[in-house]
């Protein structure tokens, strides 16, 4: 389900940064949103670069979040995903294809608009 501009910024104005008088205070409110209503395990697609300089988009399972409320500076989320066993942290706005939950997908879209206000 796509929310309307007009649903996005209510959420924001009336959930993520209510009551908020500085940046740290927006900050925290954008991670308690985040963390709250992203849901763990989802896929997505990462770009991989492989030795010598290809890069490839691949399927990747993203596993927990790398942001709290103690961390967060505002622009970049970072997340943790699997990659042939390997946990890596990446920056939520690397991964495309994202294929989650309602919410999680609701969270994410809301989260983009923000990133592009």
């Amino acid at each position: 389900m796509k929310l309307t501009t007009a649903e996005i910024e209510e959420i924001i104005t009336y959930e993520i940064v209510v009551d908020s008088y500085t940046d740290d205070e927006v900050n925290m409110g954008w991670a308690i949103y985040m963390e709250e209503n992203i849901s763990y395990p989802f896929e997505a697609e990462y770009e991989v670069k492989q030795k010598g300089g290809k890069k490839h988009w691949t399927k990747v399972m993203v596993v927990d979040n790398e942001t709290d409320d103690s961390n967060f500076e505002g622009s970049s989320y970072y997340v943790e995903i699997e990659y042939k066993g390997i946990l890596i942290p990446v920056e939520l706005g690397e991964l495309r294809e994202i294929k989650a939950d309602e919410e999680t997908m609701k969270t994410l879209q809301i989260w983009q608009y923000n990133q592009n206000y």
